[in-house]
């Protein structure tokens, strides 16, 4: 709407513009001297006029701009609070942490009642600047015609004409003036809107560079992990993992275990050296799985599209990860988030590794949530259906040893290979 009250401002601007221009005349006048000849000046007068207030009103106004911004971001952040508060209501709940919320909640309003008394405040400067220049804006128009009033030039009928051209243009150069509330708030919107654009717009930062490759295997070269201060936190070096091979990575927690994992999906970029590997083949699992909601179907193909696998296929993945109870759930709509367990949550990530059946699979602690027993059926059945995939697993536990044949630990800021005792 702002756009075309701004097309028909200029419109009417260009075609009145000459009308006044014409009927206005020359005014001239001596100055020490000098004769000096102003044509189509009363066009110029109210070109001027309006610049004057328009500057006026920028430099009163101008902080409208930065309240709505901030409003915006207060507004976002009592989004992201309540959003937070639904994701994690159950932990809140155990927590008893109602009082702790409500006070994290009254203090985003808090932020957004102060805001808004700004708001409310340079708008109605903003308004009352408008108003004042509206009650005055014909007092330079008769300014200007006193010459001609004196000189007897002026008549009932030129006046008309002058002061409709005249009146028409300073409608149209107010354009400015009387959008500017809804211009500011533009204006915010738009700086926010930049600032998101140059952000993901951003070169990555040099760092650990990947490369895509055809060949099954992971290449590993010079790689160094660090934290965004530079700071170390492990030395991996070189390392190649065959197709095939079981890796186990392990070490102390904070050593840089799933770093390494984030590092290798293109997530960590702080450090130096580069991996590569098939990343079209590659498939991570991490420790908290992501299960959208709609058909259960779709969040076991999860990324594909549910059309992908047959209904068959689906069944026999949920039986071998023990989740065969929910076979005859594959089209049931639900926030299958709220659902499933974590354990289950777990359980059927890995029914969509058999699905997908990758040549490349990470698991950063992605059974942590199983008691030992279904941990161990889901590794046989990994193993079982993806003979020929190469396995990197973050894990804690001893047990998982026996299904690995190498093994990673990291401490002390360097890594260790080692190849497993069966």
């Amino acid at each position: 709407m702002i756009g075309l009250d701004a097309i028909d401002a200029v419109t009417t601007l260009f075609s009145f513009a000459v009308v006044l221009w014409n009927i206005g005349g020359v005014f001239s006048f001596d100055w020490h001297g000098h004769h000096f000849h102003i044509p189509g000046y009363l066009f110029l007068g109210a070109v001027i006029t309006t610049l004057t207030a328009s500057g006026i009103l920028e430099r009163f106004g101008s902080p409208l701009i930065g309240a709505n911004y901030r409003q915006q971001h207060f507004d976002a952040d009592l989004r992201a609070g309540l959003m937070d508060i639904r994701r994690n209501s159950e932990q809140i709940a155990f927590y008893g942490g109602e009082d702790a919320e409500h006070l994290r909640l009254s203090g985003y309003l808090t932020h957004i009642a102060t805001n808004w008394r700004s708001v409310v405040r340079y708008t109605w400067r903003v308004n009352f600047i408008a108003e004042i220049y509206t009650g005055i804006a014909t007092v330079p128009l008769w300014l200007m015609l006193a010459p001609k009033a004196m000189a007897h030039a002026l008549t009932f009928g030129l006046y008309s004409q002058i002061n409709s051209a005249y009146t028409q243009v300073r409608i149209s150069l107010e354009w400015f003036i009387f959008n500017y509330a809804d211009m500011a708030t533009l204006r915010s919107v738009l700086q926010r809107l930049g600032e998101f654009e140059r952000t993901v717009s951003q070169q990555p930062e040099t760092g650990i560079e990947r490369f895509a490759s055809e060949i099954p295997s992971v290449q590993i070269r010079d790689l160094t992990l660090c934290l965004p201060d530079t700071k170390p936190i492990a030395r991996i070096g070189n390392l190649t993992l065959e197709s095939g091979e079981r890796w186990l990575l392990r070490g102390p927690s904070g050593s840089g275990k799933s770093t390494f994992l984030r590092a290798l999906a293109g997530l960590w970029r702080h450090g130096s050296g580069a991996v590569s590997f098939n990343m079209r083949q590659a498939m991570f699992l991490p420790q908290r799985s992501y299960v959208p909601s709609g058909t259960l179907r779709q969040a076991l193909s999860y990324p594909a599209t549910p059309d992908r696998y047959e209904t068959l296929s689906c069944q026999r993945v949920l039986e071998a990860v023990n989740l065969a109870g929910y076979s005859h759930r594959l089209d049931e709509i639900a926030d299958w988030g709220d659902v499933l367990s974590p354990g289950e949550q777990q359980r059927l990530a890995v029914a969509r590794a058999l699905l997908f059946r990758p040549a490349i699979l990470f698991l950063d602690e992605a059974t942590s949530a199983l008691d030992e027993d279904n941990e161990r059926r889901l590794y046989e059945a990994l193993l079982s259906a993806l003979p020929g995939t190469t396995f990197i697993s973050v894990a804690h536990r001893d047990a998982l040893c026996r299904f690995h044949d190498h093994e990673i630990v990291l401490g002390d800021g360097n890594a260790v290979f080692s190849v497993l005792e069966k």
